[in-house]
């Protein structure tokens, strides 16, 4: 069976590819491509149909919505929603040049969120407009549609969306590059001491794990749990100690092996000055 087909413009300062064939619902590349404009090269007043972001590669130009007018030049870019009237026109004397990349599906609106925007706030600077561009022409290399195809260019259009994403996230205070709700950080700490109980683990393991500061960790412990993680960590290491030593077959060095201690004799002096007794003695009373 013959492959589909692009529909793929290209000529001098013109590259576009359209009516893309996709099988995702999420999140879908609709049209990408570059352009040189022309002096006073416009758009509008017209509505799009699906969502556009312009990245300004040189040169300068004006974007009207809402009836506000932004002044636009390199490293800048401007995004369309749907159904929204728009006018865009590029400078009489140092017209830009851009790429553009189209996009629909019903995680758009929560993908330009994630990147800070919103109807609110549809211009911005991109820190790698280069990088930008890479993109959208691994997009249109991938231009012929086949299934191996499809993939690649979804897969530049989230490189492109990464890219914005972490560019709004490192602009974000610390508090506010939190992307998860405190119980989330509180579940994978607890699943991360209770996988790893048999290795010397330390509070600041667990913070790289999951990806936030020190402090922050100590605090949502507090707030959510009442303790520390130090005492969560120990609390657990004594309870799952306890757990071990009613088995009178496993040895007291192996107990301690189990719970992170690899000397037994730190591990009798840890558990002894939380339980008030020696492990010995804990398993003397506990074992009949």
């Amino acid at each position: 069976m013959a492959e589909n087909k692009e529909i793929f413009t290209n000529f001098a300062g013109f590259q576009c590819l359209e009516q893309l064939h996709n099988n995702s619902t999420g999140l879908y590349l609709s049209t990408c491509g570059v352009q040189n404009c022309p002096p006073g090269y416009s758009y509008g007043p017209g509505i799009r149909d699906i969502y556009i972001i312009h990245f300004i590669c040189e040169g300068k130009g004006i974007y009207k919505v809402n009836d506000t007018t932004y002044h636009l030049h390199k490293g800048d870019f401007f995004v369309i929603y749907p159904g929204t009237e728009i006018f865009y026109q590029a400078d009489e004397k140092n017209p830009w040049d851009y790429i553009w990349v189209g996009f629909q599906g019903i995680k758009s609106e929560t993908y330009l969120g994630y990147a800070g925007i919103d109807k609110e706030h549809l211009i911005g600077h991109c820190c790698n407009t280069a990088y930008m561009l890479s993109c959208i022409q691994q997009m249109t290399l991938a231009r012929v549609l086949t299934h191996y195809n499809e993939l690649r260019r979804h897969a530049a259009l989230l490189q492109i969306f990464a890219a914005l994403i972490e560019q709004h996230h490192e602009q974000l205070t610390e508090e506010e590059q939190l992307d998860y709700p405190h119980h989330v950080y509180i579940d994978q700490a607890l699943d991360y001491v209770q996988t790893h109980i048999s290795e010397n683990i330390h509070i600041q393991d667990i913070a790289n794990y999951i990806g936030i500061d020190r402090s922050y960790l100590t605090s949502i412990f507090k707030q959510a749990l009442g303790i520390s993680p130090q005492e969560y960590l120990l609390n657990y290491r004594m309870e799952y100690a306890c757990e071990l030593l009613k088995d009178p077959q496993i040895k007291i060095s192996t107990v301690a092996c189990e719970v992170g201690y690899q000397d037994p004799l730190s591990f009798s002096k840890a558990f002894k000055k939380h339980l008030a007794v020696s492990p010995s003695q804990w398993r003397a009373n506990h074992t009949e």
